[in-house]
């Protein structure tokens, strides 16, 4: 599993940012080791952060993100993490480090994606698998057509 803490810096000390957007970093953490990744957020034009992208949620998806964790998400990026089953929960206050401790103790208001984006993930190859085995058993079922004749 792996979550993203919107931070105001790249490391489990840093407080969580209040703003998934205008977040200076995303901390993807393991929960399990605490190891991180710290991906500075580029978007930003200024220090009051009035630009930000939409593209966010397609690195996350990248990196295979499960919940991300932040001070607020506006409604676009919301309905783009939950449409691809990203988890998601806020945080008001805390660092990157306290936010997945609450994370571990069942502390967090997880707002639940309609179907997680491993489930999606194995619905989608087990799709592919059987339209492969449906075109080899027609091949085989044409193959002993053709062997009884």
């Amino acid at each position: 599993m792996k979550i993203c803490v919107t931070a105001a810096a790249g490391d489990l000390d840093a407080r969580v940012h209040w703003e998934f957007g205008r977040s200076k970093y995303f901390v993807i953490v393991d929960p399990d080791t605490m190891a991180f990744e710290a991906v500075r957020n580029k978007s930003i034009i200024d220090e009051t952060g009035r630009a930000f992208c939409i593209g966010h949620p397609e690195m996350l998806l990248d990196k295979e993100v499960d919940l991300v964790i932040s001070g607020n998400i506006g409604p676009n990026i919301f309905y783009m993490l939950h449409a691809a089953g990203v988890d998601i929960a806020t945080v008001t206050a805390g660092t990157v480090k306290e936010a997945i401790e609450m994370y571990k103790s069942g502390g967090l208001s997880i707002i639940g994606a309609t179907m997680p984006r491993r489930v999606k993930e194995e619905i989608s190859m087990l799709d592919r698998r059987a339209k492969d085995l449906r075109q080899e058993l027609e091949q085989i079922e044409k193959r002993l057509g053709e062997l009884r004749k």
